[in-house]
């Protein structure tokens, strides 16, 4: 049964996923298109869509993945004091 869980869960992993890359993409090709028929941008307002849609689809890939992937392994602390070797000085 625990193997059943396991394949449901990467699953529904491999759904998110591909919401969070073409979602992005759909709704600034859909903005631009607005902008195009409403007030007549032109042609090249679709370039521009397409790219922030990428980037957009980029940027919540990477949050998707550092928060499924990456949430086993440690992150250095920042707010720990940096210890200083013997060749460091101030």
């Amino acid at each position: 049964m625990q193997d059943w869980s396991n394949a449901f869960k990467y699953l529904v992993y491999v759904g998110q996923l591909g919401l969070d890359l073409i979602m992005p993409v759909l709704l600034c090709l859909a903005g631009s298109w607005y902008l195009n028929t409403h007030f007549g941008f032109g042609m090249w307002i679709y370039f521009v869509g397409l790219f922030l849609g990428l980037g957009a689809g980029f940027m919540t890939f990477w949050k998707f993945y550092t928060k499924t992937v990456m949430k086993g392994q440690k992150r250095p602390d920042k707010n720990k004091p940096k210890s200083h070797s013997f060749s460091k000085h101030y």
